[in-house]
């Protein structure tokens, strides 16, 4: 019998963020692209490797993801006997650490998805974080309630996504479980400031999506990028920074034509 090889997405969060802050989209996206497995991959001082000390650069974030990979990809080549398509999603500064895998490593994707992305020598430091956001940014790292840090980090990242308290007391779980610290934030941040534009384009298709209603990150940064590397650009007219979770649907329709396009 034939075994159907299998498309991987590997999913890569932002600042802070983990695996379990998806929700339910790497189900939707699974279910949108039956023939595709999600697996979600955390930073080093997120999630999965909360103990860890996070990277001060994006370089050594983009080794650690490529290493949880490759022990997939391995295992699904000796099943099935082929190399498997791979693919990458990554939001924010996920998307930074996504762009040096497939600049470092273009032989391991096929291409990517980089949702509400922002560039240093692109994008000016107040287009990468509103000034808007700096104070409510602020507040959200002072806070040491985790069911309130939780409840402003979705206020300042999402228009229409639905806030439950059984949201949250699940995330307040997942705090337990994985603690993040103030230390790893600000070592990420440091990391995510000191990346470089990379000076040539990448060998692979990529799709860039924003949101107009981003009150965390001007959606002017995903328009420069657009125009300097010409790589595919779609707007959201009205949702927010944290764009799988405001509108998954658009986001999956949006994936599904470009793959089509790619694969044409």
């Amino acid at each position: 019998m034939k075994i159907k090889n299998t498309t991987y997405w590997f999913f890569i969060r932002g600042l802070m963020r983990e695996a379990a802050h998806w929700e339910d989209f790497p189900k939707q996206f699974e279910t949108a692209f039956p023939e595709s497995k999600v697996v979600t991959l955390d930073l080093q001082g997120s999630g999965a490797h909360w103990n860890s000390k996070a990277p001060l650069t994006i370089l050594e974030m983009a080794e650690s993801v490529r290493e949880q990979a490759q022990n997939l990809m391995v295992a699904e080549t000796t099943k099935t006997g082929k190399t498997p398509e791979c693919y990458v999603l990554a939001i924010s500064l996920g998307g930074m650490v996504a762009l040096e895998w497939l600049q470092k490593f273009p032989g391991d994707l096929k291409g990517g998805v980089f949702i509400n992305i922002s560039l240093s020598g692109i994008n000016s430091f107040y287009e990468r974080l509103k000034p808007r956001a700096w104070i409510p940014l602020v507040k959200i790292i002072l806070t040491r309630d985790v069911v309130l840090r939780e409840r402003k980090v979705l206020e300042l990242t999402t228009s229409s996504f639905q806030v439950k308290d059984s949201l949250l007391k699940k995330r307040d779980e997942v705090f337990r479980k994985h603690p993040a610290n103030r230390l790893n934030f600000l070592r990420q941040l440091i990391a995510a400031s000191r990346f470089k534009v990379p000076k040539q384009n990448l060998k692979r298709p990529i799709l860039l999506l924003n949101s107009a209603g981003d009150r965390l990150v001007d959606s002017s940064c995903s328009e420069k990028i657009h125009q300097k590397w010409n790589w595919e650009l779609k707007t959201h007219p009205t949702a927010n920074h944290d764009l799988p979770l405001d509108d998954p649907n658009w986001v999956l329709q949006q994936i599904k034509a470009w793959v089509d396009q790619i694969k044409d």
